[in-house]
């Protein structure tokens, strides 16, 4: 089971965060004004907070619950892709939120069980194929829909999560019988989830918007997101940075990293900084929920769903600062320099 639950964050958010860099097609394709999409960013992620406290408690295997929650993102890719207009898309978005409300929390909570001697580790590369996917999806959805158009990207890029959700299915390893345990205890941890979604989607959401302004097409502005793939390197090794320079002194570090990229996208071309914020917000990201993992089910499914409040809060407050870029920059640059404040409360 382990290999396909490191897996499963890969083929997840490829489906689910495609449609990023196509925000603006999108609301072209259905008539609908600048910024009208943000629902669809924000909504799903507001189904995933108030459901992911509650899959612990599921009493079904986690095959079942995995496997269902990778088909019904594909299901929902692909109903998105064939909407007839901004509605449906909605609709379709919020059937792929409640399938991403399925996967994290449990499997985060999984891998100390199936990774005894290597938590950390495993789960900076659980964290990993998560950056894959989610860098992956967006790159590929800018490319394929300059050259097939929206509706085929986002359709192809449904597929892996309806592949490997039926091997999901028939897994029938059990996890173990500790009942979920939710600790207030761990607000810090569940503060800084909060502030790492808002501050990767609230960014990356303004991304293409500022990038179209400045006359980049939409293979260019898929492309930019390539900065996740920068990520990739800092969430694998974040284990070993973990255990060389300890958990503090390299989430701090990484935090850091997250203020200098946020300051760096103040001045155009913004690629160059989000790059930057890319490579350190996703070993931050992965040490975070690294301890959240370790404190058990309970905590790990509500820092999930701190985490997707927060995307949830950037979803639904992007379009409101579409006229207003360098208040939504200082807006970025108060709650990562509070992240780094944060960084030194961790349970």
């Amino acid at each position: 089971m382990g290999p396909l639950v490191l897996l499963s964050g890969v083929a997840l958010y490829s489906a689910f965060y495609s449609v990023v860099p196509l925000l603006p097609a999108l609301e072209r394709l259905f008539g609908a004004p600048p910024g009208s999409a943000g629902p669809g960013m924000g909504l799903p992620l507001l189904l995933l907070v108030l459901a992911s406290p509650w899959v612990p408690r599921l009493p079904v295997r986690p095959g079942l619950v995995l496997g269902s929650g990778l088909l019904l993102v594909g299901l929902g890719g692909v109903a998105g892709a064939l909407a007839p207009g901004l509605g449906a898309w909605l609709l379709a978005r919020l059937l792929q939120g409640l399938g991403v409300a399925l996967v994290p929390g449990l499997s985060l909570a999984l891998i100390p069980h199936l990774f005894p001697q290597r938590r950390l580790e495993m789960a900076g590369l659980y964290m990993a194929g998560n950056v894959l996917g989610g860098g992956l999806g967006r790159v590929l959805a800018g490319v394929l829909s300059e050259g097939l158009g929206v509706r085929p990207a986002l359709l192809l890029l449904s597929l892996p999560s309806l592949l490997l959700g039926p091997l999901l299915l028939r897994v029938h390893a059990p996890l173990p019988q500790t009942p979920p345990r939710y600790d207030l205890r761990a607000l810090p941890l569940y503060l800084l989830g909060f502030i790492l979604l808002f501050l990767n989607l609230f960014l990356a959401n303004l991304l293409p918007y500022r990038l179209e302004a400045l006359g980049y097409g939409p293979a260019q502005v898929g492309l930019s997101y390539l900065a996740y793939l920068f990520g990739l390197p800092g969430s694998a090794l974040s284990g070993f940075l973990a255990a060389r320079l300890g958990y503090l002194r390299a989430l701090r570090l990484a935090f850091l990293g997250v203020v200098l990229g946020v300051l760096a996208q103040l001045f155009d071309p913004p690629v160059l900084g989000f790059v930057l914020m890319m490579a350190a917000l996703f070993p931050a990201q992965s040490l975070v929920a690294a301890r959240a993992g370790q404190l058990g089910s309970g905590v790990s499914a509500t820092y999930v769903a701190a985490f997707y409040l927060g995307g949830t809060a950037a979803g639904l407050l992007y379009p409101l600062f579409l006229p207003h870029l360098p208040l939504a920059l200082l807006l970025a640059l108060a709650l990562a320099a509070s992240a780094l404040l944060l960084s030194s409360r961790i349970p």
